[in-house]
């Protein structure tokens, strides 16, 4: 994934580009950190364990083998 800061001065605002996601920061500070934190859980490790573990975040169902967001 390629993570970078466009800052855009006509605006006064920054954007985070991930691809082709974009995200917009007030500041380049929240920009900076949001890219630090991204990228502290990319490139954090990851076990297949964890990422197969059946059991679900609380408020999520199992719908005909899809994860859902419970409603309100």
């Amino acid at each position: 994934m390629n993570i970078y800061i466009e800052h855009n001065t006509e605006r006064n605002r920054c954007w985070v580009r991930m691809d082709d996601w974009r995200v917009g920061f007030s500041t380049a500070a929240e920009a900076e950190q949001f890219v630090e934190r991204l990228n502290a859980r990319l490139n954090a490790p990851h076990s297949l364990d964890m990422l197969a573990d059946s059991s679900l975040r609380p408020g999520v169902t199992v719908r005909a083998g899809r994860r859902c967001a419970k409603e309100a």
